[in-house]
This record gives C-alpha cells, sequence and structure tokens, in this order.
C-alpha cells in the first residue's frame, strides 16, 4: 500500500507539473506583442464612435459630502469637529451621534 501511495503522489506531482507547464505555453501563445496598443486603439475607436472622448476635459462634478464643513483649528490649537450645515435632518441627526461618539 506504501508504494501504492508513493507511486500515485509521484503521478500527481507529474501532472501538476505538466499542467502549469501547459498553462504557462498557452498563456505565452496567446500574448502577442502590441496587443495592448491594438485594443487600447479599439476601445478608443468605439468611445470616438458613440461620442465618449476621455482624452478630452472632463466638466467638474458637483461636490456631494457628508452636509459638514471643515472649520479651521481653534485659538487653542485643537482641532474643532466638523459642523453640520444644514439640509437633511437625519444627515444631521447622525452627524451630531457621530460627533458625540467621537468625544
Amino acid at each position: 500500500i506504501n508504494k501504492m501511495m508513493a507511486d500515485f503522489e509521484r503521478e500527481n506531482a507529474k501532472s501538476e507539473i505538466m499542467q502549469e507547464i501547459m498553462g504557462d505555453m498557452m498563456d505565452d501563445a496567446m500574448h502577442e506583442e502590441g496587443a495592448e496598443e491594438e485594443e487600447e486603439a479599439i476601445v478608443s475607436q468605439v468611445l470616438d464612435e458613440i461620442g465618449i472622448n476621455f482624452a478630452g476635459e472632463v466638466p467638474d462634478a458637483p461636490l456631494l459630502g457628508t452636509g459638514t464643513k471643515q472649520s479651521e483649528a481653534t485659538s487653542n490649537g485643537a482641532e474643532r469637529l466638523p459642523e453640520p450645515v444644514g439640509g437633511d435632518p437625519a444627515l444631521d441627526d447622525l452627524e451630531a451621534r457621530l460627533n458625540n461618539l467621537k468625544r
């Protein structure tokens, strides 16, 4: 039984090595030099056809934050917690609860 187990382990190791070698060979065969540049050209062509231009200037997105504004450091050097700036009452409540936890 020990001899059979040793043979099985040896054959299993050979099989794993062959599988790894075949995988590496397939990866090398499928990877072509310059393929990334060709892919980029095709993607750019498609995006141009549908009117999307990533190279152009992206418009400024509206600033959506947590409903708080950062305050300057206080005169004694300690940093103050953010203060709610109105808006959603539920958000203000959550901000107040968070500030209480930080203290």
